[in-house]
Order: C-alpha cells, then sequence, then structure tokens
C-alpha cells in the first residue's frame, strides 16, 4: 500500500476492520451541464459500469450504495453533501473525457468533506491518460486502468491487508510524491465468471430512452439495458473503446443474457430495453437464441427493443427475425458518406454495405436511426457535402449530425498532439454549446458548425421526410417533441444573447 494512502485508511478506518466496509459508487451530475434547456431529448441511461462493479464488490462482502446524482438531477454540492454523509470507507467515480472537471470538482467537495475517504477513479478517460489523470487532479488516490472488475477485487483484498498497492495490476496511485502505474490488466477472457449486475441497487423510475421512442409506443421509461458482450469487431480511429476493453469482442454466456432480460422485464417492469453493445448482431448464433427467447416469452408484445449495429453485419433473415422478436430500432453507426473518409476512418465499411443495410433494415419492418460524423481528417466541405447528401437519401426514421472530436486514447487526439493542434479543457469534449475542434485546416470551427447546421436542416425539414414521420408515427407526438424542441432551442439561443 502507498504511503499516502495507507495513512488515511488506516488513521480513519483502522479500528473499523470488523465492520463491513462502504464503498459508495457515484455517477456525478453532468447532463445539465452538457445538454442545457435540451436535456428532456436525451436519454438517461443506467449506469451499468458502476452496476458491474457494485456487483463484485457486493460478491466480496462490502456494503455498497449507488447515487446517481445526474439520473436525479441533484446539484453537485448536494451530491457532494449526500455521499460524505454516508461515512463511505471509499467513492468510486467513472468519468468520461468531457465529465473530468465535474468529477475533479466532486472530489474535491468530498475530500474536503472527509479528507480519510479514499477515491477511486475508473473509466475511458484515466485507462488513455492514467498518470496524466492523476497529475490533473489531486484528488484522486487510485485509478483504474482498462476493465475494472477484477482490478477493484485485487485493490479491496490489498487495501484490507495493508499490501503493497504495487502489487495490483491495472491501476496507477500516488507514493510519496511520486505516480506509479502497474500495467493495463488483460481483458477477461471468460465474462461468464462474474456476477450479475446489481440492479436492485437502481431506480428504474429515473430512467429513459431516447425521445423517439415514444412516436412508436408512447412511453420511453422505464428503461433497462443489457451488454450480450464486451468490446468492439471494429478498429475505427475516432474510438476509444479499446481503452477499457480491449481489441476484439467477447460474449456473455446466452444463459445470463436471458436471465437478465427475465429479471429487467419481471422484476423491474421495464418497457424498453436497449441491447447497448455497439454491434448487437456480430454474433448471429445468439441473436437468434435471443430472438427465439424474446418469442417464447412473449416480450415481444411487452417491450420495445432497440440495438445498435455495424452495416457489415447485417443480413435479411436475421433482421426479419429480430421484428418477430421485439426489435422496432436499429440503429447504424455510418459516419460519412465518402468512401475516402470512410477508409480514413478505418470503417471498413463501403457506400454499397450502407445503402443495403438500410434497404433491408426498411424492408424489415424496423425503425431505422443513422450516426453521422463531421469533421474528420482531411475532410472537406465537398466531402461533408457527401455525407448530407447520403443521409437525405437514406430511408431513415431519425439522424444524428456529430463532429469529430478527438478523445484521448485515439488516432485522432494522437493527430492533434503530434501536429500542436490547441485542444480546448475537457468539459469541452462533447458539450453542445462547445466550439468544434477542427483537425485540419481546410474547415475550421465556423465551418464546421455552418456545415453541421445544413445536415440538419436539410434532413428535417425535407418534404419526404415530414410526410414518412407522420405515416409511420404517432403524429401528435411527433408533433409535440418537435415544437418543444423548437422551443428549447429557441430559449437558449436567446439566454445566450442576454
Amino acid at each position: 500500500m502507498s504511503y499516502e494512502v495507507a495513512c488515511l485508511y488506516f488513521m480513519f478506518f483502522g479500528e473499523r476492520d470488523m465492520v463491513k466496509k462502504k464503498f459508495v459508487l457515484v455517477n456525478v451530475p453532468s447532463s445539465d451541464n452538457a445538454y442545457h434547456s435540451l436535456r428532456y431529448f436525451v436519454a438517461v441511461f443506467p449506469p451499468i459500469g458502476l452496476l458491474s462493479i457494485a456487483s463484485v464488490l457486493e460478491r466480496e462482502g462490502l456494503d455498497v450504495v449507488l447515487c446517481d446524482g445526474d439520473a436525479m438531477h441533484m446539484s453537485m454540492d448536494a451530491t457532494v453533501d449526500s455521499v460524505v454523509a454516508m461515512m463511505p470507507d471509499y467513492v468510486g467515480v467513472t468519468g468520461m473525457t468531457a465529465t473530468m472537471d465535474l468529477v475533479g470538482t466532486f472530489l474535491a467537495g468530498v475530500k474536503k468533506g472527509n479528507p480519510n475517504i479514499v477515491t477511486i477513479l475508473g473509466g475511458p478517460h484515466i485507462s488513455a491518460l492514467p498518470r496524466r489523470t492523476l497529475e490533473d487532479y489531486p484528488d484522486i488516490d487510485i485509478g483504474i486502468v482498462g476493465e475494472g472488475d477484477e482490478s477493484i477485487v485485487e485493490l479491496m483484498s490489498v487495501m484490507n491487508s495493508a499490501g503493497d498497492l504495487g502489487s495490483v495490476c491495472g491501476i496507477v496511485f500516488r507514493e510519496r510524491g511520486m505516480i506509479i502505474e502497474t500495467g493495463k490488466r488483460p481483458p477477461i477472457k471468460d465474462l461468464g465468471i462474474l456476477p450479475p449486475v446489481a440492479w436492485h441497487l437502481l431506480d428504474f423510475s429515473m430512467y429513459r430512452s431516447y425521445g423517439w421512442n415514444r412516436w412508436v409506443s408512447g412511453c420511453r421509461e422505464p428503461l433497462g439495458v443489457v451488454f450480450t458482450g464486451r468490446g468492439c469487431c471494429g478498429r475505427c480511429n475516432f474510438c476509444a473503446s479499446h481503452c477499457v476493453f480491449g481489441q476484439g469482442l467477447r460474449f456473455y454466456p446466452v444463459q445470463r443474457i436471458k436471465d437478465e432480460i427475465d429479471l429487467l422485464v419481471r422484476e423491474h417492469k421495464i418497457k424498453v430495453l436497449y441491447f447497448q453493445d455497439d454491434t448487437f448482431t456480430a454474433n448471429r448464433k445468439i441473436v437468434n437464441e435471443l430472438c427465439d427467447f424474446l418469442i417464447e416469452r412473449g416480450y415481444n408484445q411487452q417491450i420495445e427493443i432497440m440495438v445498435s449495429s455495424r452495416v457489415d453485419t447485417i443480413h435479411s433473415a436475421t433482421l426479419k427475425r429480430m421484428r418477430d422478436a421485439g426489435v422496432r430500432w436499429i440503429c447504424f453507426g455510418v459516419e460519412s458518406g465518402n468512401q475516402h473518409i470512410l477508409d480514413k476512418m478505418r470503417k471498413n465499411i463501403s457506400i454499397k454495405q450502407i445503402r443495403e443495410a438500410f434497404s433491408l433494415s426498411n424492408n424489415a419492418g424496423l425503425y431505422v436511426a443513422g450516426n453521422f460524423m463531421i469533421g474528420h481528417l482531411e475532410e472537406t466541405w465537398d466531402t461533408a457535402m457527401d455525407t448530407i447528401n447520403l443521409a437525405c437519401e437514406l430511408e431513415q426514421d431519425y439522424v444524428s449530425f456529430a463532429i469529430a472530436i478527438p478523445f484521448p486514447g485515439t488516432d485522432l487526439y494522437k493527430h492533434c498532439i503530434e501536429n500542436d493542434i490547441q485542444l480546448p479543457v475537457w468539459s469541452k469534449f462533447g458539450s453542445v454549446n462547445s466550439m468544434p475542434i477542427p483537425l485540419n485546416n481546410s474547415l475550421g470551427a465556423e465551418r464546421l458548425i455552418d456545415l453541421r447546421r445544413i445536415a440538419v436542416a436539410r434532413f428535417f425539414k425535407r418534404p419526404s421526410y415530414i410526410l414518412r414521420m407522420f405515416r409511420r408515427f404517432n403524429a401528435w407526438a411527433v408533433f409535440v417533441d418537435f415544437a418543444r424542441m423548437y422551443l428549447a432551442l429557441m430559449k437558449e439561443r436567446l439566454q445566450n444573447r442576454l
């Protein structure tokens, strides 16, 4: 154990060794800060990463509490006060790049309230930049690098026995003024060894799906999420998923997935289920088994299901089976309508595959959404217009246009560092009101904003799209949501001028 951590731990907790240790896992309030008046239209997902850590901690005998300050719309001060009042031995937080400044503020508040609490951070940001993260945020005692399930268990064992923190693989910590990294732990090969997700810690009434789910069934909550595996079969150079989960795909046992769905539907009464895998259709055998299960249980008549996928893993028969099983929405990461840019992204897909996947999905009776990205390396005005044109040509029911962000751990971030591209503070990585980060000299920040405005206007104002919306969905729900979104945007612009 490091000198600093040992001192604070045994000063406060030494006499409590016979008492069950308390570990509070916190989802720091951040969405209000990122989405402002548009928050209503954004999904609120259960913090399944924290819940997975909670399950292994409970198995080890710890008293685990979840505080989702984000879903509960808590202020930062209220979140800090609530957590400190619980008198925990440990506080664990997950940190995305865009939320790191908020995480730092929260942990500073926790340390001010009780300097003896051991603070632990996990998530993609510290996994990408372990040393720098501890340098930037002095109130983090220990960081978990990569998957945390095994590292956190080993860490708790060492902490409770006053062992050597340097023996724990997959962490970064402070020792006598130095930052020590123990290396990244290999991903867990057999996901079947992990305990079930600790869903009992959750109040499901706080979680909801995307606004467009309401257009189909009239409801977007309660929402449950399930992963069929970890990792991704892609190698996109704008994605940092590999920093946490490594390269490649690993799958959970199918029976475990079925048991989890049973629990969510029967006990927690969810109405919307999201298979949150990046590529739900990567393993056709698992997909077919789950479809059979959903039909046998009758869940295809009880819940609305969403999935995400890649266009190169789509098959007509599988899509139709998914539709029969209750899948209503499928979302594709298209990203670009220009083949050269797709190749630069390392998407390993073609424009032909994109068109075919959308056509097959429509023919199967699914609602289709596409994610597009503007401003990648070597993007020009013309290549961006190719993307906008393709988005308008494809038969789809919803679309999002993002501007490329060079998140730590990605090749885009490496490009920025190597080319001395000035990067903003972390809180500007992804906020709705943040200025884009130009990745080349062809498109500046203002032109990227112009392109996104053009994309949104061209797609959503097309008569053919408006007709499609009112023909395929609950017309009143569509009208109300778009009216509320328009008023929210007008309010946001007015406030920004004052």
